[in-house]
């Protein structure tokens, strides 16, 4: 596990962390303590795939990303810091 994802967090919320089995446990745990979660956390979680992404807009990688969570389940949105497209992949 990357430790930039534990930063901040108490003994607990570490411990609940690493039980977590995957990506979209984490992000659910993360809403469920009110733990808002970094550009860098969110990095974490992800392994880092933010920084490959393209905006589709006007093709820069210059995109960061966060969670958003729709009714049933937890998506990312994604933002380019270049031109301010947002998209989901």
């Amino acid at each position: 596990m990357r430790e930039e994802l534990l930063k901040g967090l108490t003994e607990e919320q570490i411990k609940k962390v690493k039980a977590c089995k995957n990506a979209e446990e984490i992000l659910a745990l993360a809403k469920e303590e009110g733990v808002q979660l970094s550009d860098e956390q969110l990095e974490a979680v992800s392994g880092g795939c933010g920084k490959s992404l393209t905006c589709p807009e006007c093709g820069s990688k210059n995109v960061r990303r966060s969670d958003a969570l729709s009714r049933d389940k937890h998506y990312f949105v994604y933002k380019c810091k270049d031109c301010g497209e947002k998209f989901r992949k």
